[in-house]
């Protein structure tokens, strides 16, 4: 089976369709190491999202299935993901998040357009983040949704950002009690109380750290420069 690695944990997984093993092969691990986590994608499970999900191909309801084992897997590796767009800029990843429809990828492209030698999208649905040795990590991964931009890249988180549309442009620092309620919309579904403490005891350490925001913004280019306020009071 072949081995991957995801987030820096050594994956065995087996696409059985050509779009999912295309979008895994960034992530081929050519170490000699034994894997940490080994996922499966039954028929009954890629079945099930071929009739639930709206135009889903084989590939997709594969990858969805992989998504979602490995993500909760990760959780014994400290983390997990955040429903973002993550954005490189210089040495840090922001993480871009908010409701469907919201406007991240349009914010995301915006930023890469007006800072094309700084910015890079490494992940545009679904990076994952670990906490090691008091930092948090943010991973680009495979699972990058519909826009399939992702690459294989990772580095320290900078700030997390959540969108709304507004008629203006403003920038909010969250508290810790509104930063995990948004946090906790934009994670994983059907939550156990084991898996949602993890999360909180997680989301807890990040907010410890690094800080959240609100942008109500418009769709324009001045929401990415009101965005990069974030990057002045780092």
């Amino acid at each position: 089976m072949p081995l991957y690695k995801i987030a820096d944990v050594p994956v065995e997984m087996s696409p059985r369709f050509e779009d999912t093993a295309s979008w895994y092969e960034p992530y081929l691990c050519k170490e000699d190491i034994e894997p940490q986590i080994s996922i499966t994608a039954t028929d009954e499970e890629i079945d099930y999202f071929l009739t639930e999900g709206e135009g889903f191909t084989h590939g997709t309801a594969e990858n969805t299935v992989f998504t979602d084992k490995f993500n909760r897997r990760l959780l014994k590796f400290d983390g997990s993901y955040i429903h973002s767009s993550a954005l490189l800029f210089d040495d840090k990843v922001y993480l871009i998040s908010g409701s469907s429809g919201v406007g991240k990828s349009t914010l995301t492209t915006r930023w890469c357009r007006m800072y094309p030698d700084r910015t890079e999208v490494i992940n545009d649905d679904k990076p994952s983040f670990r906490l090691i040795d008091d930092k948090c990590i943010i991973y680009g991964t495979p699972f990058a949704g519909g826009t399939c931009k992702q690459l294989n890249k990772s580095a320290e988180l900078g700030a997390i950002v959540f969108l709304e549309q507004a008629a203006t442009d403003t920038l909010r620092k969250l508290s810790t009690p509104e930063a995990i309620s948004l946090l906790l919309e934009q994670t994983p579904g059907r939550l156990t109380p084991k898996i949602a403490d993890k999360l909180l005891s997680m989301y807890s350490d990040i907010l410890t750290h690094y800080p959240v925001y609100k942008l109500s913004c418009t769709d324009s280019d001045n929401a990415v420069t009101t965005a990069m306020n974030i990057i002045k009071q780092i």
